[in-house]
């Protein structure tokens, strides 16, 4: 206790900001300015970092693997959600309030697309991006009318919802009966993985709705607290922080809908969800093939360099077996025994031809070397080839989809 007491901070005692009087229609349980003069409320500012970097981690992935090009939006309205918010607890303006807002409407109207869009007919989807499109304007419109923040919320969770049923339904209606034909012994390992994905994604979604709630609730008990404990500790107690990360993470729903793409796709061998629950954030990778291509390329490195190196050894050996062919037979010449750069290297007297033969049969040897080397040089640079083309085929293959 003495540690934390000796490394409490106060809250500022003044409430003036920055940014002025608040606009907003909301404001949450961390008091404003409480922490700087230039940031409203700086733990829910900077909780907002999660929608960034999973945003970049996300879209990193999609480029890197040619995932569905729709989750390029997604990925990228995901990050604009994170950055409106940032905005709007920064400065409790109300424009910024709507950067906030209104962009996880359209994120998760991208994503309802993506799902409910998923090998209809063009015209099919034409019609329903027009439907999506009209829904957004209807949300927009109404709540810049209207300025009631359980509306948007209502909208929101309405709208995750029907995407989260709609992903379930195609699991069951289309994915299963295509694993039960493809793997049929892995099947039920495919959708048990793809549930607990989704149901994970959803259990942190609620789990930061009801933290979110408890904030508001018992706001002033919390404040009160967060006052005794002060900063760094009270840091805790920012149950709208908590929220920014849980929603965050909520993040699994997002590489859920990627995965049962690619298992949709039969892309299921082709790439592997990398995911330990609970300890690493799950994201939907090419499989061993991509490491096989690269271990395949330092092989070849490698062996160019000991090729490079036995040819350099040959060509010594060529032009010192050349030099010795000019000189009368009964030339003295000497051969090195022991170690080189060793002080009790001896040189003795051999036969020229003795010495010859030696050379020659060393050059044969080396020849043989080399020309193993470069079969295996070969093979290696069509394990490599072949490899490459197997994963832009696959990655060709992906990115069409929509």
């Amino acid at each position: 206790m003495a540690l934390v007491s000796a490394l409490q901070i106060p809250y500022r005692e003044a409430r003036d900001g920055f940014w002025g009087q608040q606009t907003s229609t909301l404001n949450w349980c961390e008091e404003d300015y409480n922490i700087t003069f230039y940031c409203a409320e700086v733990v829910n500012t900077l909780t907002n970092l999660v929608f960034l970097w999973l945003g970049y981690t996300g879209l990193r992935d999609v480029l890197a693997y040619s995932h569905s090009r729709i989750f390029i939006l997604v990925y990228m309205g995901y990050m604009v959600v994170g950055m409106g918010s940032m905005a709007f607890h920064t400065t409790l303006k109300y424009e910024m309030q709507l950067a906030d807002e209104l962009p996880m409407i359209y994120t998760v109207c991208i994503m309802a697309f993506a799902t409910f869009s998923y090998r209809r007919p063009a015209k099919i989807q034409v019609l329903i991006a027009a439907a999506i499109v009209g829904l957004a304007v209807f949300i927009t419109v109404y709540y810049l009318y209207a300025m009631d923040p359980v509306f948007h919320q209502v909208a929101y969770g309405l709208l995750t919802a029907c995407t989260i049923f709609r992903g379930f339904y195609v699991m069951e209606r289309d994915l299963r009966p295509q694993l039960s034909q493809r793997v049929p012994a892995e099947c039920s390992q495919y959708m048990r993985e793809m549930y607990k994905l989704a149901l994970t994604g959803i259990f942190m979604f609620l789990a930061g709705f009801f933290i979110w709630n408890m904030d508001n609730i018992y706001c002033h008990h919390l404040t009160t607290t967060k006052k005794q404990m002060l900063l760094p500790w009270a840091v805790i107690l920012e149950g709208h922080g908590w929220w920014h990360i849980l929603t965050g993470l909520a993040y699994h729903m997002i590489i859920w809908r990627v995965w049962s793409t690619r298992c949709l796709e039969g892309s299921e061998k082709e790439f592997k969800l990398d995911w330990a629950p609970l300890w690493s954030v799950p994201r939907v990778l090419v499989r061993e093939i991509e490491a096989q291509s690269i271990a395949a390329q330092q092989q070849i490195s490698l062996v160019r360099t000991q090729v490079a190196s036995k040819q350099r050894e040959m060509r010594l050996a060529q032009l010192t077996r050349s030099e010795m062919a000019s000189l009368p037979s009964d030339t003295a010449v000497y051969e090195g025994v022991g170690k080189m750069y060793v002080p009790a290297l001896l040189f003795v007297s051999v036969p020229i031809t003795a010495l010859q033969d030696k050379l020659s049969s060393q050059i044969k040897e080396i020849e043989t070397e080399v020309d193993s080397m470069g079969k295996r040089l070969h093979y290696l640079e069509t394990t490599a080839k072949n490899s490459q083309e197997h994963i832009e085929r696959m990655l060709k293959g992906g990115g069409q989809s929509s």
